[in-house]
């Protein structure tokens, strides 16, 4: 790849990151609402926090999928040259660590869900996703046996 292919191939990169970041920011903003209603006396009906999900997965599968066609190229740089746009490293920082909050905050979602009752019964998380103690506690009672 020639220098100018490289340079307009990281500003697109750089461009990508920039795009999902606000798209996390979108979700992670959703994501608040919901935990805001759900640690309310009385959660509201959480129905247009499910449609806003499912128009965000769409937004989220292409986004994720113009990154993955970037990725590739940019593995393939030398570290030194990865160096020497630290700009690009710090979007990557940045867009791994707000889906990290996402994904916890999400966690604490679903443990409220389950503690309201708001979750029927054929959608409930297997019993090691409830307790995450289950697994060590079966080890512990069958090899006491």
């Amino acid at each position: 790849m020639s220098l100018p292919e490289r340079d307009d191939s990281l500003q697109s990169l750089a461009g990508e990151l920039q795009q999902h970041l606000k798209l996390c920011e979108e979700i992670h903003a959703l994501v608040r609402t919901e935990n805001q209603q759900l640690k309310s006396a009385a959660p509201e009906d959480l129905q247009a926090g499910a449609q806003s999900r499912k128009s965000f997965l769409n937004r989220l599968t292409g986004a994720q999928r113009q990154i993955a066609d970037h990725k590739a190229a940019w593995l393939r740089l030398p570290a030194g040259e990865r160096a020497q746009h630290p700009e690009i490293a710090a979007l990557i920082r940045q867009n791994l660590d707000l889906i990290m909050k996402i994904v916890l905050l999400d966690r604490e979602n679903e443990q409220l869900l389950l503690r309201h009752r708001l979750v029927p019964p054929s959608k409930l998380p297997p019993a090691h996703r409830q307790n995450p103690n289950y697994v060590a506690k079966l080890y512990r009672n069958t090899g006491s046996s």
